[in-house]
C-alpha cells in the first residue's frame, strides 16, 4: 500500500528462499532462534514443513506504507531495519475495535482519527536503521516509511504463543461452523469437520492439522534432546496457564537466572546460548508442545 501513485512498495518478498542463499544470508540472535517455523531442522524442507517460508524482506519507497492490521495466524513477528526509518503505531490488543469501520474491517489508517489515540492507549516511536521490532501476537500496528527503507521479517510460533494460535482456530472454527450450518446435513459429521478445516487453511492460513503437524515435529525434536518435560507444580502439566500468574513467571525466571551461563564463553564454544539455558528451552518448549498436540486431539473430536 502507498500514500500516493509513487510510493511503491515491495511486501512478503520471499527474498531468502528466491535468491538461494536461504539460512546462510544472516544469522539470527539468541532471542530470535526459538522459532519453530523458520528455525527448525525441517524447516524450508519440502513435504516436511506445513507452513512454506515466512521469511520476507520488504522494500518501501518513502511515504510507502502498510495499513493497520494484526499478524497472520496470531503469530508473533519481528522487522530488522537495514537501511531506512520507519514510523509504527501499536495498538494493544481489543483497543483496536476504536478503529473499526463496519463489522466487516477496520480503518486502513488510523491517523484519521488521531483524537482517539489516547483511549486507544496508542504506542508511537520511530525505528531507526539497525534496530529490531517485536509484534507481540494480535497487536494491530501501522506503519509509514519516512525514507527508502529495506527490512528483513519473519513470522514464526514458538512455545510462547502457541496456545494463542490454537485459540485462534478454535474461535475461527466456532464462525466458520456456524456460517456453513445450513449445509451441514449434505455432509457426513467427518466430511463437515474436514470442509470446517479446509476453509480454515484458507481464511487464517492455518488450521488443526497444520499446527498439530508442527507440534508433533517440534516433540519428535526436542525428544532427541531431553529425557523429561517442565511440570509446573501449580499448574501441572498445563504451561499455558503459567505465563498468566506472576507467582509461576518469577519462579521461571529465577530457575533460569540461577543456572544461566551463557557469559561464559569459555566454556560455551562460542554459543551465547549455554547448555543450562538451552536444556529449559528445550523441557520446556516440548511440554508446551505436548500440551498442544493433545488439546488438538481433543478438539477434533468436538
Amino acid at each position: 500500500n502507498a500514500s500516493d501513485d509513487t510510493a511503491k512498495y515491495v511486501k512478503d518478498w520471499h527474498f531468502q528462499r528466491e535468491s538461494g542463499t536461504s539460512y546462510a544470508l544472516y544469522d539470527l540472535p539468541s532471542f530470535l532462534r526459538f522459532d519453530w517455523i523458520n528455525n527448525e531442522k525441517w524447516s524450508d524442507q519440502s513435504g516436511k514443513d506445513p507452513f512454506g517460508d515466512y521469511r520476507f524482506v520488504y522494500f518501501g519507497v518513502k511515504n510507502s506504507w502498510t495499513i493497520f492490521h494484526s499478524d497472520v495466524m496470531s503469530s508473533y513477528s519481528w522487522s530488522a531495519n537495514i537501511c531506512g526509518r520507519k514510523l509504527w503505531y501499536f495498538v494493544p490488543p481489543g483497543q483496536e475495535e476504536l478503529f473499526r469501520k463496519d463489522r466487516d474491517g477496520f480503518f486502513e489508517d488510523i491517523t484519521c482519527d488521531e483524537t482517539k489515540f489516547v483511549q486507544a492507549n496508542v504506542i508511537q516511536f520511530i525505528q531507526l536503521p539497525g534496530e529490531i521490532v517485536f509484534v507481540p501476537s494480535n497487536w494491530y500496528h501501522q506503519v509509514h516509511n519516512l525514507e527508502d527503507a529495506i527490512s528483513i521479517n519473519h513470522n514464526f510460533i514458538n512455545a510462547s504463543n502457541v496456545d494463542i494460535v490454537l485459540t485462534l482456530i478454535c474461535n475461527r472454527l466456532v464462525d466458520v461452523r456456524n456460517e456453513i450450518d445450513d449445509v451441514k446435513d449434505v455432509f457426513s459429521k467427518e466430511e463437515f469437520n474436514e470442509q470446517c478445516q479446509k476453509i480454515l487453511k484458507a481464511d487464517i492460513r492455518i488450521n488443526f492439522e497444520m499446527l498439530k503437524s508442527l507440534v508433533d515435529s517440534v516433540i519428535e525434536e526436542r525428544l532427541s534432546n531431553v529425557s523429561r518435560c517442565w511440570i509446573c507444580a501449580k499448574h501441572r502439566d498445563n504451561l499455558f496457564e503459567c505465563k498468566k500468574d506472576d507467582e509461576c513467571l518469577q519462579f521461571i525466571i529465577d530457575y533460569v537466572k540461577n543456572r544461566c551461563c551463557c557469559s561464559d564463553d569459555e566454556n560455551n564454544n562460542g554459543d551465547d546460548i549455554c547448555q543450562n539455558c538451552r536444556q529449559f528451552m528445550n523441557e520446556y518448549e516440548i511440554s508446551c508442545a505436548l500440551r498442544c498436540s493433545y488439546l488438538i486431539d481433543l478438539y477434533s473430536k468436538c
